[in-house]
C-alpha cells in the first residue's frame, strides 16, 4: 500500500509574528524636518540627519529578537515588545501633531507672506510648545516659543510679555533697506590664520583662537557661516572642545542657506554656567534671527528645523 503524503500547515499567528517583526514605528517625520534643502556649499551640514541611524539600529535590533518564535513564551514576548514600540512610536506622533499644530496656526496668522520659521524643538516628555506672536506686519514677524506644562492655544494672555515667562527661544524676519548697516554680521577672513591661532576642529575644519579685553574667541567658518564662541578668560571655558561638538553636530543637521551671509554667536558669561546663543542669516533685505538660552547643538537644531 502506498504511503499517504502528510501535510503540516504553519500556523497563521506565527506568519504574522514575523510580519510585526519588521515594523519598529520608526518615526521619520522628526528626522525629515531637520534637514531642510539647501544649495551646496552655501549650507552647513551633509544633511543626513543622525536621528535616522539611531532608530534604523535600534529597529534592526527589536528585528532579530522577534523572529525567534520557536516556542509560546518567546511569541508572548515578541508580542508584548511589538506593543510597546508602537505605543512609544504612537506618543511621538502625537507629540510631532501637537507642534505641528501650533507651528500651522502661527502660519495662518502671520500677515508675511511666505514666512519660514522653527518647526521642531526638543521639549521634556509632557511638556508642550506655547507661542506668543509679538510682531506681525507684512515687513516684520516674531514670535516668542515657550514651554508650557499644557497646551494653550496661540496668542494665550498667560504668555505675554506681561507674565514674566522666560522664553525657549524667540524668533523673527526683519525688512531692512540696508541690511548691511545692521553691524550683526561681521568680517571673517581666515585664509591665513597663524600657525599659533589655529586649531583643529575636525572634519577638515580649522578656526582661530584669540584674546582680548578679558575674553577668549574661537571663530571658524563652514560655508557662508561664521561661527563664534566667546567666554571670558579667567572661567578657562574649554571653547575648542565645544566647537568641535557643533562642527560634529552639523555633520548631521543642515543649517538653512543663507543667499548672503550666516553668523552662529555663542556667548558664555561670566562663571560660564549659562548661555546665549543668536543664529542669525540675511536673505536680501530679510534677516532671521532666533535668539535662545538653549546649548548651542540644541539652537542650532531648531534653526535646521526652519522651513
Amino acid at each position: 500500500m502506498r504511503k499517504q503524503k502528510r501535510w503540516v500547515i504553519i500556523p497563521v499567528t506565527t506568519a504574522v509574528l514575523l510580519a510585526l517583526a519588521g515594523c519598529g514605528g520608526q518615526d521619520t517625520n522628526t528626522a525629515a524636518e531637520h534637514t531642510p534643502s539647501a544649495t551646496a556649499g552655501d549650507q552647513i551640514g551633509s544633511g543626513n540627519n543622525s536621528i535616522d541611524s539611531t532608530a534604523s539600529q535600534s529597529n534592526a535590533g527589536g528585528a532579530t529578537s522577534n523572529t525567534d518564535t520557536s516556542n509560546g513564551d518567546t511569541a508572548t514576548t515578541s508580542n508584548t515588545e511589538t506593543s510597546g514600540t508602537k505605543s512609544r512610536s504612537a506618543e511621538t506622533s502625537q507629540h510631532e501633531a501637537t507642534i505641528s499644530d501650533v507651528v500651522k496656526e502661527i502660519r495662518s496668522q502671520a500677515k508675511m507672506k511666505n514666512v519660514v520659521m522653527p518647526t521642531s524643538f526638543n521639549l521634556e516628555k509632557g511638556k508642550h510648545l506655547g507661542a506668543y506672536i509679538g510682531t506681525n506686519t507684512a515687513a516684520d514677524f516674531q514670535v516668542n516659543f515657550y514651554a508650557t506644562d499644557k497646551a494653550l492655544p496661540v496668542n494665550d494672555s498667560s504668555l505675554s510679555s506681561s507674565s514674566g515667562l522666560t522664553p525657549l527661544a524667540s524668533y523673527e524676519v526683519k525688512t531692512y533697506k540696508d541690511p548691511d548697516s545692521t553691524g550683526i554680521f561681521p568680517e571673517t577672513d581666515l585664509n591665513n590664520i597663524p600657525q599659533e591661532m589655529t586649531v583643529d576642529l575636525g572634519h577638515g575644519i580649522k578656526g582661530m583662537v584669540e584674546g582680548a579685553a578679558g575674553s577668549q574667541y574661537l571663530t571658524w567658518m563652514e560655508g557662508r557661516w561664521t561661527l563664534q564662541i566667546r567666554s571670558v578668560s579667567e572661567d578657562n571655558m574649554n571653547n575648542p572642545g565645544i566647537a568641535k561638538k557643533m562642527v560634529e553636530y552639523l555633520e548631521s543637521h543642515t543649517l538653512p542657506a543663507p543667499k548672503d551671509k550666516g553668523f552662529v554667536s555663542v556667548n558664555y558669561p561670566s562663571g560660564g554656567k549659562s548661555v546665549n546663543v543668536v543664529i542669525s542669516w540675511q536673505n536680501g533685505q530679510q534677516i532671521h534671527q532666533l535668539k535662545t538660552s538653549l546649548v548651542p547643538n540644541e539652537a542650532l537644531g531648531i534653526v535646521a528645523s526652519v522651513k
